[in-house]
């Protein structure tokens, strides 16, 4: 294949990706073809008022940044705001452990992180695919939300790389891949949002 050619394949690839913005993890619910995906995603049909609770986890509420708080509050918000998909994202409060075998949910904790790293983020516990009206899906059961303990003095968590970064992590809690494009989903060298349009540009 000419390097000319080549460079015109990985751009019609990369040009059709843009269709898909965001997309879930998935599973394949067949082992041969045609395939069947099933996406990782809460079940908001099983949960009061279409909504998924997130918990910060903390041994001492009281002491906790209100800038830090206000900021993962603002950043939950944005899921909440896509228009059509019915998501709500509510603060729960704080606990002093996660929880495990309760109505779905996610839980934010603040702990040591390898250099570099902000934050983290994904579904901990799923179930058994099952189906809907819009096809097979996996029921996420549990998420996480690391974030590391640095910002738990408060400093730097008033910057637009951090509140994006919370965004980001926020949406693999919601069950949400990398993208190639240029959205809050894909990594943050190559992502082109902004505060006022964290989603897309």
């Amino acid at each position: 294949m000419t390097s000319r050619l080549a460079h015109a394949v990985l751009l019609g690839v990369l040009c059709a990706a843009r269709v898909l913005a965001y997309y879930p993890f998935v599973h394949y619910a067949t082992t041969g073809a045609p395939f069947t995906v099933a996406p990782e995603k809460f079940d908001l049909s099983a949960l009061p008022g279409r909504t998924v609770y997130y918990f910060v986890i903390t041994e001492n509420p009281e002491e906790f940044p209100a800038g830090l708080l206000s900021q993962i509050r603002l950043a939950a918000k944005i899921w909440s705001g896509v228009p059509g998909t019915g998501l709500r994202l509510e603060f729960g409060g704080f606990r002093s452990s996660a929880l495990e075998g309760a109505t779905p949910g996610i839980d934010i904790v603040f702990q040591e992180a390898p250099a570099g790293i902000v934050a983290m983020g994904g579904p901990t516990a799923v179930t058994e695919p099952i189906e809907s009206e819009d096809g097979p899906f996996v029921p996420i059961l549990r998420s996480l939300v690391v974030v590391s303990d640095q910002y738990l003095d408060g400093g730097q968590t008033h910057t637009d790389a951090f509140f994006l970064t919370l965004v980001h992590e926020l949406g693999h809690a919601l069950g949400l891949q990398h993208t190639f494009t240029s959205g809050v989903m894909s990594t943050a060298t190559t992502r082109a949002t902004t505060r006022a349009k964290p989603l897309a540009l």
